[in-house]
């Protein structure tokens, strides 16, 4: 069965290497998004394509590096930031053959603007409410076809949303066949240890991400749209107490809502989820930190399952092409010169591997 694939290639949000956005860094004659697009047309478990992104350079790419690309591919005008651009594509697909909808969301030019009592009527009873979609991002030249169809066929349908992560033991073996290991100090990767049914594992978050986009809270979405709008400001890099003051009101919105939307937890038992939370992340930000116990993926689940009803599932561990993403211009040069022996150690990987573990 062939699912909707939707891939960020916009340029609001991404990072410049060197001089070049992610998506139009070019390998071997190729851009990064020529390539992870050609993985998705290949893939068998991929069946519509909505891309994001500069609706004029992305045509004008496709067209050139990539033939017959018009039959399955939707290309989306970027907006302001990357949840809006991706909301905006799902909003498309959702009405791509409903007349009704697509005339009940065409004045829903933001988040903002959405009227989620309406669009929870409309689809609440309907198969679209349970449905997954699959995300990934372009700067990632190595994903392949295989690992795309390993992803989405190993995943877990039952979550509300899945983040892809690789093992570090797996990223590393990948590396020592290559016989090249990047230098530390340019080529960083975030590994952090969590504990999982009693060990600890060392793991990093790849560009894989599948979820059921009905089933997010309003507030969520737009807490994480205000997030990318803000993201100097959240680093500290730069003040401006009205978006801080609405940051907070959409955070006590989301994990402290009235007494009538609270549900089974109290406000003790969402606030020591939320402390939780807290402690987690700093626990990862400080990687000199060696306290587990705050890493315990259980106890994150739990968290935020009692924060926002929410089952989140971080697996799907073994993804290699999704890992080697593009952030700076030493990566950029290590993946061209490894990029064919790269690509057939993760094609025959995926060929050959069953399931995947921790």
């Amino acid at each position: 069965m062939q699912e909707v694939l939707f891939i960020g290639a916009g340029t609001r949000g991404a990072k410049l290497v060197g001089s070049e956005f992610q998506p139009y860094i070019a390998f071997h004659g190729k851009t990064c998004i020529a390539h992870v697009v050609e993985a998705a047309m290949q893939a068998r478990s991929v069946g519509d394509i909505y891309i994001w992104g500069d609706k004029n350079t992305l045509e004008r790419i496709l067209a050139e590096q990539i033939k017959q690309y018009h039959s399955r591919i939707i290309i989306i005008e970027e907006r302001e930031n990357i949840i809006e651009s991706f909301f905006a594509s799902y909003l498309k697909y959702l009405s791509s053959d409903s007349n009704t909808l697509h005339s009940m969301i065409s004045s829903w030019d933001s988040i903002q603007n959405v009227n989620w009592d309406q669009l929870r009527t409309y689809f609440s009873n309907g198969e679209q409410w349970e449905k997954q979609v699959n995300v990934i991002v372009s700067d990632t030249p190595l994903i392949s076809s295989y690992e795309l169809d390993f992803l989405i066929e190993n995943k877990n349908r039952n979550a509300d949303m899945v983040l892809g992560r690789t093992a570090r033991k797996d990223y590393k073996a990948i590396l020592e066949r290559l016989g090249e290991i990047p230098v530390r100090e340019k080529s960083v990767k975030n590994f952090y240890t969590y504990r999982i049914d009693n060990k600890d594992v060392s793991l990093i978050v790849n560009s894989f991400i599948a979820g059921k986009p009905l089933k997010l809270d309003k507030n969520i979405w737009n807490l994480t749209g205000s997030f990318y709008e803000n993201r100097t400001i959240i680093a500290g890099r730069k003040k401006n107490l009205r978006n801080i003051a609405r940051n907070l009101l959409f955070f006590k919105r989301l994990f402290f809502p009235k007494e009538s939307e609270a549900g089974r937890y109290s406000y003790v038992e969402r606030a020591r989820a939320v402390f939780y939370l807290i402690n987690a992340y700093k626990a990862i930000v400080k990687s000199k930190s060696g306290n587990i116990y705050y890493r315990d993926l259980k106890k994150i689940y739990k968290s935020i399952k009692t924060l926002v009803s929410l089952n989140i599932e971080l697996d799907i561990s073994h993804c290699f092409g999704s890992a080697f993403d593009i952030d700076t211009e030493y990566e950029t040069e290590f993946i061209r010169r490894n990029f064919f022996t790269l690509q057939k150690i993760c094609d025959e990987y995926y060929k050959t591997y069953d399931e995947p573990q921790l």
